[in-house]
């Protein structure tokens, strides 16, 4: 286990640490500047953003600067995780990774407000063990832009004085069920992604889940019969990958609704040749529950959006058959067409 004497006593357990980078582009400040995480922002093992997605931070963590290399900053996110979570392992110098299928929840303090969401296979570093929590840290890299300057008399203090993630109190949604729209409010199907209507005010909601400044939100109303039609006219549903690499000609250009695990976004290569080179595309297990693989063409529009989604989250995507079975590996190749987060 790691010992926590190098740790600064007056930092929280929450606190994110800016560590000097490596390496000639690495720039210190010449002082240490407090900041805050401004928005929901992934926390990624290198600086660049197609790196590996090691977990996801919440708005209003604080953290002190002292090296940037270009738009990115190298910072230390601690915490404490559900010791159930985590297995022990020696890969790359660490001491643990997290285990859960859908990664866990990293803490301010043990079953305190959450601070982070840890991808599963995030690397960590043990600090310390209380009861059924490990206290954990991990240096990565975060994206400059999120972050925002705070005056210095705002350091936190001692761990727990300060709270450094924004409670439902601090954002003014104290423990929110149910709501109506403030003004008229544009409902959009994912975070930043397109919009898909537009509530009145004072139109009432149900609260059923928050990420960042967002929230997902229930709705329900009237309308005309004669107004709906059915939902996606030609698409193929209940198809599975076994079925479309085995007759690719029946499914080659055709749209299918599949149930997919998000892994990773990868960038086309010479093992793809079917994708563009250079093409920007989700890899995904499915269609589950089928163990295979599919890839999952993305336009900038949709590469953005999908970006913002958390590790391993199921997804629903339409999506065009490009190619049936991939020269190499044979996996299906779709054109997403449209998506939305699973329910869980």
């Amino acid at each position: 286990m790691r010992q926590s004497s190098h740790l600064p006593t007056a930092l929280p357990a929450c606190v994110l640490a800016l560590v000097l980078a490596t390496g000639p582009a690495a720039t210190a400040l010449t002082a240490q500047q407090t900041y805050r995480v401004r928005r929901a922002e992934n926390f990624r093992r290198d600086p660049a953003p197609q790196a590996s997605l090691l977990a996801r931070v919440n708005p209003g963590v604080a953290m002190q600067g002292d090296s940037v290399r270009g738009q990115w900053v190298q910072v230390t996110l601690e915490g404490w995780v559900w010791a159930a979570s985590v297995t022990s392992t020696t890969r790359e110098g660490h001491d643990l990774i997290v285990s859960a299928r859908n990664g866990e929840n990293l803490r301010v303090r043990p079953n305190g407000d959450i601070i982070a969401r840890l991808s599963q296979g995030c690397l960590l570093d043990e600090v310390e063990r209380r009861s059924a929590w490990v206290r954990v840290q991990r240096k990565a890299w975060m994206f400059r832009s999120s972050l925002e300057r705070v005056d210095a008399t705002a350091t936190p203090g001692r761990p727990g004085e300060v709270p450094t993630a924004m409670s439902a109190t601090d954002t003014g949604m104290a423990a929110l069920d149910r709501a109506v729209a403030a003004d008229r409010a544009v409902l959009h199907r994912t975070p930043e992604g397109p919009p898909t209507a537009t509530l009145a005010p004072d139109a009432p909601v149900r609260v059923l889940a928050r990420s960042g400044e967002w929230v997902r939100v229930q709705t329900e109303g009237w309308v005309r019969e004669s107004e709906l039609k059915p939902a996606s006219p030609g698409v193929l549903v209940g198809v599975s990958g076994a079925e479309v690499r085995s007759r690719p000609q029946e499914f080659e250009g055709k749209l299918l609704q599949w149930v997919v695990q998000y892994i990773a976004i990868q960038r086309a290569d010479e093992l793809r040749r079917e994708i563009p080179a250079g093409q920007r595309y989700l890899l995904a297990r499915g269609p589950l529950p089928e163990a295979g693989f599919v890839y999952i063409m993305l336009s900038e529009e949709q590469l953005a959006a999908v970006e913002r989604l958390p590790p391993l989250a199921e997804l629903v995507v339409i999506g065009r058959v490009h190619t049936a079975r991939s020269q190499y590996l044979g996996n299906p190749i779709l054109v997403l067409m449209d998506w939305a987060v699973r329910e869980q």
